[in-house]
């Protein structure tokens, strides 16, 4: 894997439920959202030919975001859950 699959789908998504999850959990809705933004920001960034034609920009668009929402979705029910869990003790 490069820089990219691992920044995108791993780092970025981990730090922004981290971040959130340790800074204020009321706000850890927002993760997915900040992340994703940070991520199509790095993506056009590292890649600008991505948007040069459109089987690249459908499948950047389609794939590779939805595919990241996913993953930062997910880690994010798993932090609301670890805090329903510390909450309780």
């Amino acid at each position: 894997m490069n820089w990219w699959n691992i920044s995108v789908f791993y780092i970025i998504p981990i730090a922004s439920v981290v971040f959130f999850f340790f800074w204020k959990r009321k706000y850890l809705w927002m993760a997915p959202l900040i992340s994703t933004a940070i991520s199509v920001v790095i993506s056009l960034l590292a890649m600008p030919s991505i948007l040069s034609d459109a089987e690249h920009r459908n499948m950047f668009f389609g794939i590779s975001i939805m595919l990241h929402i996913l993953i930062a979705v997910v880690l994010t029910v798993i932090a609301y859950a670890a805090s329903r869990f510390l909450a309780k003790k």
